[in-house]
């Protein structure tokens, strides 16, 4: 009876000695893609990495115990900065600056790709902006202009930001204003046109000319009292009895009419007091508002600037002296692990399908062997 190479036990010791036996095979591929790697390693141009560091702080004026309690969440919403140094226009006035694109034919995209990276430091507040080119110094130089281009870039922004609010709060200033300017006009025409001290001094002239009204009527209704009782047989008597109550009649419709005109005046100044009132209030209410919205112009325009978050180049970066590319110790390694894992997988593929097959016979019972 016959088995299969793929019916037969696997034996892990011959699988092993069959590895040992074949051992200068895995030395040959090692040792060639060592070799190989080494070789495309110095064939392949340096490429050196520059790297900027910008830090993130919080917007100025902001209460200082804020700053020790930043959440996760705010830490991650720094990476918007990001899409200020990978901006395309950005880079495009970079690669124009420094002449990037010199015997370069691939699109601004994939060189872009391929030379910058900007990037916030994870669970940090720093934005780091690395430059991979041939050349170290032109490296240095394009990370250390990205970082300075972002950080203006974000300033400008916040500038932008901040002149739209002074915008809004110039035209209520200009509003406020106009306010203003129309209760004092309706101030000035009210005090013009409807005088109030002028008015209560006439109330006092009359108060006092009613005064003396009232004394020279009480003076002649106590004449013409005194008249009265004397005999009444003569005409002079009756004369002066008749001139003092016709004296007095007079006296008395003076005093009603000065009366009247004191209500009436009065009435007229209680009017004006109180619409004075209401346009004086009227008129602090304006000037109280024009003078918060003035102050709040003034400090937004102080402040401009300073109400998001402020960037600031802590590290602009140094000429690198060693190249980040090729790393001859990473691609020996990985040569050395890709070889050693191909070549015992070809030698496993080969033990198995190599193996002969194994006859199988049956015992012989005891009455065959005797």
């Amino acid at each position: 009876m016959y088995q299969s190479p793929h019916n037969q036990s696997f034996d892990p010791y011959e699988y092993v000695d069959y590895l040992r036996r074949r051992w200068p095979v895995i030395g040959i591929a090692c040792s060639s893609a060592v070799l190989l790697a080494v070789i495309v390693s110095l064939l392949l141009p340096k490429q050196y990495t520059a790297t900027a560091s910008i830090i993130i702080e919080p917007p100025g004026g902001s209460d200082a115990r804020l700053t020790t309690a930043v959440s996760a969440m705010y830490l991650e919403s720094l990476k918007t900065y990001e899409l200020f140094g990978n901006s395309e226009t950005l880079f495009a006035r970079a690669a124009e600056k420094f002449h990037l694109r010199q015997g370069q034919a691939q699109p601004l995209e994939a060189l872009q790709h391929r030379v910058l990276k900007v990037s916030k430091v994870r669970d940090t507040k720093v934005l780091e902006v690395s430059a991979k080119l041939g050349d170290p110094k032109v490296a240095q130089a394009l990370a250390q202009y990205i970082a300075e281009e972002t950080v203006s870039m974000s300033h400008h922004e916040s500038l932008a930001s901040d002149h739209d609010f002074a915008d809004l709060a110039d035209k209520q200033v200009s509003e406020a204003q106009r306010r203003l300017a129309d209760a004092q006009g309706a101030w000035n025409a009210l005090a013009a046109h409807e005088p109030v001290e002028s008015l209560q001094s006439e109330i006092d002239t009359d108060v006092q000319l009613r005064g003396k009204v009232e004394e020279e009527l009480i003076a002649a209704q106590s004449e013409a009292a005194e008249y009265q009782q004397q005999p009444q047989d003569g005409s002079f008597a009756r004369e002066q009895w008749s001139a003092a109550q016709a004296r007095a009649a007079l006296l008395e419709k003076r005093s009603r009419e000065l009366q009247q005109a004191i209500q009436d005046k009065s009435a007229t100044l209680a009017a004006r007091t109180a619409r004075r009132q209401a346009l004086e209030a009227a008129l602090n209410v304006e000037q109280k508002a024009y003078e918060t919205v003035a102050a709040r112009l003034l400090e937004s325009r102080a402040t401009a600037g300073t109400h998001a978050e402020q960037l600031r180049i802590i590290d602009p970066g140094t000429v690198p002296e060693r190249p980040s590319s090729p790393n001859i110790s990473l691609n020996v390694a990985v040569a050395l692990f890709a070889a050693l894992i191909l070549s015992i997988t070809w030698l496993s593929f080969a033990f198995v399908y190599g193996r002969r097959p194994v006859r199988y016979e049956r015992p012989l019972s005891r009455e065959m062997r005797a």
